[in-house]
């Protein structure tokens, strides 16, 4: 930095720890400047996202298009492998609770009866 809030002379009178922090902080603000002004040079400027006026762009320049969205829907594609985490053996669960519908979930008739090989969710 050019000029400095604290005369050299100042610094010289703080005790050397408190002197280390603050040529410290002086130092990473001062390379974030110097960051941060090497980002505004490679920014382009435009009329668009600056205060140019319009007459410095190309009258036949071509608007930048903005990205389309992908066609794909969200999700698994169809074609694409299921991964899922493997079941644990029921005798090795902490706790097992059962739920039986009471009625099916597509028609809503009443279901009775046990299932052999009933559906597994954890």
């Amino acid at each position: 930095m050019s000029s400095r809030p604290i005369s050299s002379e100042q610094l010289a009178a703080l005790p050397p720890d408190v002197r280390a922090v603050i040529e410290a902080i002086v130092r990473h603000y001062e390379e974030r400047i110097a960051r941060l002004e090497a980002e505004l040079q490679g920014l382009r400027k435009t009329p668009q996202n600056s205060s140019l006026p319009p007459s410095t762009q190309h009258p036949h320049a071509k608007p930048v298009k903005p990205q389309s969205k992908s066609k794909q829907k969200r999700g698994g594609q169809p074609g694409h492998a299921r991964h899922q985490r493997p079941l644990i053996p029921t005798d090795q669960c902490d706790e097992v609770v059962p739920l039986k519908p009471t009625e099916c979930r597509r028609c809503g008739t009443k279901l009775f009866g046990c299932d052999a090989d009933p559906l597994r969710h954890q």
